[in-house]
């Protein structure tokens, strides 16, 4: 069976400033390589997915940089959202396209600022997804955890479905939001439990038919879009119809409302890079405990990320565990354990119209 894949590309990366900037957010940004994400996601597919069948959804600001990027992807596949809208809007406008080239085809959801360790295992996890959703199931894949984080959602297997590329493939007993340390801990402790990596795998048919059955007010939106495909119209349409679709993230919308859903649980390396601490965690080390990027001089300081693309030298003393970071034009300095407040400050910039520095 064949898979189209769909990668969305939207999505600031607030919590990444100052090196993510509205002009240029995380996805379009090479920070664990010499590629940026966006290259790397769609190089993690290449060997199961030709280009003509890859797909990406990002905001229309950004459809020319994605083309830039990518250039062998058809400039056709490149869906651009008037405004970003949740993952539910952004999914929908794309499985419109996506039918249209491949009217029975399985659709694969990615996100373009995610990292995957292990390839070869994460493509044999979507062939094996696509068994399922084959079957008309809404498919995720679900992280087996490493630890109790309480900054993911979980999900919490039921019955063994099937068994396919080696993988067990199970019913979705519920969803589970963000828990605090406590329930985390009991969901590890209990087992089948996984991190939600916003990963799915589904027919396009059947993905349509949700939004139409639990999103029946977006899927109005749609089919007035998918009227206007092709015509000298679209553009318009899409605006128009865009300015009455409402925030909806493909989790709450649907998934967490369906019945047939199933999830394959798997370990392939994954992490969401959703912060600087995140993303220290995942490069090398010093001999301190340190990640050092850009000319600096260091004394007593360990665990730390010290980050400068400004050409400055940048000096510590006496610092644990904390971030540093550098550009051409602002300074981030925090503790690594507050990494996720990283966003108070762009919200707070955003406040006072400093878009100089978004």
């Amino acid at each position: 069976m064949s898979i189209d894949v769909l990668i969305m590309a939207g999505g600031s990366g607030t919590r990444l400033w100052p090196r993510s900037r509205a002009t240029r957010p995380k996805q379009f940004l090479p920070l664990l390589s010499e590629k940026t994400m966006l290259q790397e996601t769609v190089d993690r597919v290449r060997p199961l997915v030709p280009p003509e069948r890859i797909y990406i959804v990002t905001g229309a600001e950004y459809a020319g940089l994605a083309a830039e990027q990518v250039p062998d992807i058809p400039r056709r596949n490149i869906i651009a959202e008037p405004s970003g809208q949740g993952t539910a809007p952004a999914i929908g406008l794309a499985a419109l396209y996506m039918r249209r080239a491949n009217p029975n085809g399985i659709m694969a959801v990615l996100s373009a600022d995610h990292l995957i360790r292990n390839d070869a295992a994460f493509r044999r996890a979507l062939q094996a997804a696509a068994t399922a959703a084959d079957q008309g199931f809404l498919v995720t894949l679900g992280i087996t955890p490493s630890f109790p984080n309480t900054g993911y959602g979980y999900i919490q297997r039921g019955d063994e479905l099937t068994r396919s590329q080696g993988l067990e493939i199970y019913h979705v007993a519920r969803f589970a939001e963000k828990p605090d340390l406590a329930t985390a801990q009991r969901y590890l402790a209990e087992g089948g439990y996984y991190w939600n990596a916003g990963i799915f795998i589904w027919r396009t048919e059947t993905i349509l038919a949700a939004i139409d059955r639990f999103l029946p007010h977006l899927y109005r939106q749609l089919i007035r879009i998918e009227g206007a495909i092709g015509t000298p119209e679209e553009s318009s349409v899409i605006e128009q119809a865009w300015a009455g679709v409402q925030n909806t993230t493909i989790d709450y919308g649907v998934m967490e409302r369906a019945d047939k859903v199933a999830v394959v649980p798997v370990d392939i390396g994954w992490s969401d890079v959703g912060d600087w601490h995140t993303l220290t965690a995942l490069m090398s080390e010093d001999e301190s405990a340190n990640v050092i990027i850009g000319p600096h001089v260091t004394v007593d300081t360990s665990g730390s990320l010290i980050y400068s693309d400004s050409g400055r030298i940048i000096a510590t003393i006496g610092l644990e565990h904390f971030l540093v970071v550098d550009t051409h034009d602002a300074v981030l300095i925090a503790p690594r354990s507050r990494a996720q407040d990283v966003k108070k400050i762009v919200d707070q910039l955003r406040r006072e119209g400093r878009s100089d520095v978004l």
